[in-house]
């Protein structure tokens, strides 16, 4: 098993191998999929090495961006907190990874002095299933390789969004019940009244709950 696995469309092997030299370069062992023996079941050695990672980097590009495994290692990666995004050529990544600052390689000639690798050293170094690292996004000079830092993913709020989904639900199901004791008459009118009332006041906890986190999120998001 190897700490990191590279996602990448084989339209881009050439550059994907220049990003897999530079990592086994500085001492991380790799997986991609030039390390698939002849015969393998291909989606079992992908989710086993993908849940063995540290980190998964996705090389987003044109042919990348319309690779159906690319896209299904990305998501994977992204469910595990793995995900760490680089660019061949700029293409603009699918839903919902373009919500996400990733690396931009265009440009990158292959040293690891130059940027955009020291950045992407800092995020294969993280903690593993931790957030990325917090790198400071400045604007490139003219002639200069432009770069996007990963910062914090504006997807994680996403889990406490789905939580008060779950919770509102439940308070949903509790009133739907209290319905049907009122109709066989297990519970009194004036009873019925009063968890309709607690009912109302924690789904509208929730519902401002949720808009604040969805406004927080859609605010990293622009980042």
């Amino acid at each position: 098993m190897a700490e990191i696995f590279l996602s990448y469309s084989r339209a881009n092997e050439a550059q994907a191998r220049t990003v897999a030299d530079g990592i086994e370069a500085e001492g991380r062992s790799l997986w991609w999929d030039r390390r698939l023996a002849a015969g393998a079941d291909y989606g079992s050695v992908i989710e086993r090495e993908i849940e063995a990672a540290d980190k998964v980097v996705v090389a987003w590009s044109a042919t990348a961006r319309d690779s159906l495994w690319v896209r299904a290692e990305a998501n994977e990666a992204l469910d595990r907190n793995k995900l760490v995004q680089i660019n061949f050529d700029g293409t603009k990544p699918p839903l919902p990874f373009n919500m996400l600052h990733f690396l931009d390689f265009r440009g990158w000639t292959g040293a690891r002095e130059q940027a955009p690798w020291p950045a992407l050293k800092r995020e294969l170094n993280g903690a593993a299933g931790g957030p990325p690292v917090e790198v400071e996004t400045r604007r490139p000079d003219p002639g200069e390789v432009p770069l996007t830092v990963v910062r914090a993913s504006p997807l994680q709020g996403f889990g406490k969004v789905a939580a008060l989904g779950w919770a509102a639900l439940g308070v949903a199901i509790v009133l739907a019940l209290a319905v049907l004791m009122v109709v066989r008459r297990l519970i009194s009118a004036e009873l019925f009244g009063w968890l309709s009332i607690g009912a109302a006041a924690v789904a509208v906890v929730l519902l401002a709950a949720s808009a604040f986190l969805l406004l927080r999120i859609s605010a990293m998001s622009r980042q």
